[in-house]
């Protein structure tokens, strides 16, 4: 995601504001698990990311996230990201039938990416 593909609020050239991806795609799992959320606790959570991210844009290295996809039958693991269009990203071929099973896949994906440390924000 290049910088110059976020829309950001006129005047801000140069500073760390959270904008949104203009090219954002979401597939069927990201469309069904945002549908009906609020969307300024979306904009909250986002700005949290994008501190914890510090101040970047983008996908949170390290921190994966398991989500229940169809209650008590599907879960699917993803990725935080710091957007307020899209706070997390969905991985629609990462998909479990146990929150146990994606745990673990979470986990195998972080540590098969050196993502060990856990995302921090940089003082």
């Amino acid at each position: 995601m290049s910088s110059s593909s976020f829309i950001r609020p006129e005047g801000t050239d140069g500073k760390a504001i959270l904008g949104s991806d203009k090219n954002t795609q979401f597939n069927k799992l990201e469309k069904n698990a945002l549908n009906d959320l609020d969307s300024a606790k979306l904009n909250d959570l986002a700005e949290c990311l994008f501190v914890l991210n510090n101040k970047r844009y983008g996908p949170i290295p390290g921190a994966y996230m398991v989500m229940c996809t169809k209650p008590g039958k599907e879960w699917c693991v993803g990725q935080l990201n710091a957007d307020r269009a899209k706070p997390f990203i969905l991985f629609d071929d990462k998909i479990f039938f146990s929150p146990e099973e994606a745990q673990k896949e979470a986990e195998r994906i972080k540590k098969d990416k050196g993502e060990t440390e856990p995302p921090r924000r940089c003082t």
